[in-house]
């Protein structure tokens, strides 16, 4: 399995073809999964396919697509109308401050948060996570050795510490000295636990990834909780034990809600923020009333091992190789969740509004996620096609199943809410969209060539801006009012050149900060040429 891997920008350009977090594919298209078309299915996936060779030089493919279809209602030019309060506000040098490897930051830095205690903590990926206390000057950077767990025990046991495999993706700040930690799985990881029947399955590669809870203890040392992201025995009604969500893109804590969420490859999963391990929910408002199956006359209890996954807008395909049946998802990049708790997710594929609160009857506005399986199948089943949104359309809609030839897939890589209600949906390959409240889009912004290739995105807290992250150079800009933007990279220096992976505001007013994680910049053969950099703006 290939995916978008941050920091290696001609493997990422590739990853921007794998639409598909199951299986391989060719460039900008991807062969079907093999789900069902009600949850998934356990039947081994279809072998990889070779892709074509990575691009040199940093081009920008096109979609691959030679159909140009028509664009939505109301497409046309932005109404220039203040996104925030509409003031620009000019680059500033001395408002930024920078962090290195010379700092003991990472080499690569993939995400940067905060935690309600002031501590930041740092995505470094293979080397770790890194901390900057408030009142250090220096970072320190957490690996395996110190506790952190990218793999789960299977039938018990560990995988040989040769088998390990640490790379930190993602982060989110909690509670004061608690962080989310987001993993990527080892290749083929989510393929390999369903190989032909009599074929060796590795529990190193399958088992490799997932997230953990980290919190920091007085003497500096990590108290880790991991989550292990799958489906265990018939915990699903229809499916024995699944394995399919490995590598965590970004993570979403809501603590409205009591809720985590995991935006993986193949789908989006729920977690338990106070998880302390064990093999049930420990939250007695999420026992009480949590969902319960039944398989084989037996009560089982859906929430296990600190989560429920998992939901996907996946399509249909229309190719003569597959069937009407099979279904092709993509990794979610973009989670937003909405004032009603509901939770609007973007895929390489399709964005759809989950809708676990509204949708949860007799339990709307409680608080937990009551009834996944019924919104889930609000995203997925064919009749509830208006509910999979293509922000940037097939050359055919459903109920007609695109080839690969026609398809031309979204690659979102980001969601922002905005307070009346609009979603900003930003794309790896094809820039920026506005959708109203119903989900409707009104716009497109960032479509030309290098502007369109967008990986973060940001609401300021202070004014209402959107911050706005790109690759290939375009470094970072803030919108202000539609379509007019500030580009910050006078003030960023030689690191304008590196791609930005995440954006993360904290506080509010004149006080909140702009976390930004500016990954490295690697050569053709992967080798870091420009190492990345922590970025923290407290301008206005």
């Amino acid at each position: 399995m290939r995916r978008l891997e941050r920091g290696k920008w001609w493997v990422g350009l590739l990853g921007l073809a794998l639409l598909m977090s199951c299986h391989g594919g060719d460039q900008l298209q991807a062969p079907p999964s093999t789900d069902d078309g009600i949850g998934d299915e356990d039947e081994p996936p279809p072998p990889e396919q070779p892709g074509d060779p990575p691009p040199v030089g940093g081009e920008v493919p096109d979609s691959g697509t030679p159909v140009d279809p028509p664009p939505p209602p109301d497409a046309g030019l932005p109404d220039g109308g203040p996104v925030g309060d509409g003031t620009p506000i000019p680059p500033d040098s001395a408002s930024w401050r920078f962090w290195g490897p010379d700092e003991g930051g990472p080499r690569e830095v993939l995400g940067v948060t905060q935690d309600e205690g002031g501590n930041l903590w740092v995505a470094g990926g293979e080397d770790g996570l890194c901390l900057l206390r408030p009142d250090a000057t220096r970072l320190r950077c957490y690996t395996m050795a110190d506790g952190l767990k990218p793999w789960a025990p299977w039938k018990g046991k560990d995988p040989a510490p040769e088998a390990r495999y640490l790379k930190v993706l993602s982060v989110t700040g909690g509670p004061a000295g608690t962080v989310f930690v987001g993993y990527e799985g080892r290749a083929n990881c989510e393929s390999e636990f369903y190989k032909a029947p009599g074929v060796f399955e590795d529990p190193a590669i399958f088992k490799s990834g997932d997230a953990d809870r980290v919190e920091l203890q007085a003497d500096g040392t990590l108290r880790v909780v991991h989550y292990d992201i799958h489906s265990p025995a018939h915990s699903v009604p229809g499916y024995g034990h699944r394995e399919k969500l490995c590598t965590v893109n970004r993570i979403i804590w809501d603590k409205a809600r009591d809720s985590l969420w995991f935006a993986s490859n193949h789908g989006l999963a729920w977690g338990e923020p106070d998880y302390q391990g064990g093999e049930a929910c420990s939250n007695p408002e999420v026992v009480a009333a949590n969902e319960w199956v039944y398989a084989g006359g037996e009560k089982r209890q859906r929430c296990k091992f600190g989560v429920m996954e998992h939901v996907h807008p996946a399509i249909a395909m229309g190719d003569s190789t597959t069937s009407e049946d099979s279904r092709l998802a993509g990794d979610v990049w973009g989670v937003a969740v909405r004032p009603d708790g509901d939770v609007w997710l973007g895929t390489h594929i399709r964005t759809t509004r989950f809708k676990i609160m509204t949708n949860a009857v007799g339990h709307e506005g409680t608080g937990a996620p009551w009834n996944f399986e019924a919104a889930r199948k609000q995203s997925e089943e064919k009749k509830h096609v208006a509910n999979r949104i293509d922000l940037w359309p097939d050359a055919v809609a459903e109920p007609q199943f695109p080839t690969h030839a026609q398809r031309k897939d979204d690659l979102v890589s980001e969601l922002v809410l905005m307070p009346d209600g609009t979603l900003w949906v930003s794309s790896f390959a094809w820039g920026l969209a506005k959708l109203n409240d119903a989900g409707m889009v009104t716009g497109y912004l960032l479509e030309g060539e290098g502007d369109r290739n967008i990986t973060s995105l940001e609401r300021d807290p202070r004014d209402g801006s959107l911050w706005i992250g790109h690759r290939w150079g375009k470094g970072l800009r803030r919108m202000h009012r539609e379509g007019e933007f500030v580009v910050h990279n006078p003030a960023l220096g030689g690191r304008a050149a590196l791609p930005v992976w995440d954006i993360q505001a904290v506080g509010g007013g004149d006080g909140r900060k702009v976390l930004v994680a500016f990954s490295a910049q690697r050569d053709a053969a992967g080798a870091i040429v420009r190492p990345g950099a922590i970025g923290v703006y407290s301008g206005k």
